[in-house]
């Protein structure tokens, strides 16, 4: 597999991206564009950053894809991540980019979310996304890429020193044949941060209440969370909610700051939201991680000391998504 850069504007977004792709190849994140030179150290085939970019003004984001640019070393296939239904700054970083051919695919098949003529339809997507009109006007192929199948052959047309420019379905097809990384545990106690407000990871919360009702959920205003009781349960959820009006990447802080002393006694932390992914991180003093693989569809899982770190972009997953990762550490501590 050629060594292959991958540029995300979040975090959850480059480990998603790069996840795929571990097995066959060493994947290495670095979590901000400050930890990109420690990430280079690291033995690795693909290397996915952060720009921590997708809220910042455009011209910011575009500053930040150019310096990820200037310390990669010559020769690598470039892979700009974007978000599958087109948030964020997209045509200022991709501004930023050399002046070769652009693949745009931002579907992702195997969740439904798909390209048809120009638009981006389907799972979490209430009204067509024109793909062109987020581009800035630079001139790209932009496939249909309704199967897993349709998005192979993009990639297969595309021309030496073509630009990628998509999602996890795009990483997939990159991976082509290759098997991917089995994560086939999680440890418990399982500990659920839940940052975004993307109403699909608010059905899974939902379905998570609902299927158990004795789940210790804990409510944080404005990203104010209590401190952990002396007893630890099987399953936490803690989860960000309105509260005084607070500016977002305030009570991102204050949420990550809060949620140090939960995740430190958990065996699988699952964090949800690009912005509470980073903070929690920053907070915990972890700047690059190596990826193991996918525990389900689109969560990456890394392996952090005697713990896995689990991310999840809000627009992913199934309803049942996070009973089955507790599903998955209840199983594990059954048999250890």
């Amino acid at each position: 597999m050629q060594d292959t850069a991958i540029i995300a504007d979040d975090l959850t977004g480059a480990l998603d991206s790069a996840a795929p792709l571990a097995g066959p190849a060493r994947v290495v994140v670095a979590t901000s564009v400050a930890a990109l030179d420690r990430a280079l150290e690291h033995p690795h085939d693909i290397l996915a950053v952060s720009t921590r970019s997708r809220e910042i003004p455009a011209e910011q984001a575009r500053a930040r894809v150019a310096r990820v640019l200037a310390s990669l070393p010559g020769g690598i296939r470039l892979f700009k991540k974007v978000d599958s239904r087109l948030k964020g700054n997209i045509a200022a970083e991709l501004s930023a980019l050399p002046d070769r051919p652009l693949l745009v695919a931002p579907a992702i098949p195997d969740f439904g979310r798909i390209v048809r003529a120009g638009q981006v339809s389907g799972f979490g997507v209430d009204t067509p996304i024109d793909v062109a009109a987020t581009l800035g006007g630079r001139p790209a192929t932009i496939p249909d890429t309704l199967t897993a199948e349709n998005m192979r052959a993009a990639l297969a047309a595309a021309a030496p020193g073509t630009i990628l420019v998509g999602a996890r379905g795009l990483a997939l097809a990159l991976r082509g044949d290759q098997p991917p990384a089995p994560v086939q545990h999680l440890d418990g106690p399982l500990t659920i941060a839940v940052g975004s407000t993307d109403p699909i990871t608010l059905e899974q919360v939902a379905a998570l209440r609902a299927a158990r009702p004795a789940l210790v959920h804990v409510m944080a205003p404005a990203g104010v969370v209590p401190p952990p009781p002396g007893s630890t349960a099987p399953v936490t959820l803690i989860q960000m909610t309105d509260g005084p009006e607070t500016p977002p990447a305030q009570a991102a802080q204050r949420f990550a700051g809060g949620l140090a002393p939960w995740l430190d006694r958990a065996g699988t932390e699952v964090i949800t939201g690009g912005a509470t992914a980073e903070a929690a991180l920053d907070a915990m003093g972890i700047d690059v991680m190596t990826v193991a693989g996918e525990i389900l569809p689109g969560l990456p899982c890394c392996r952090v000391g005697p713990r896995s770190i689990v991310t999840k972009s809000g627009g992913f997953g199934t309803p049942d998504t996070f009973l089955r990762l507790a599903a998955m550490t209840e199983g594990a501590r059954a048999h250890g």
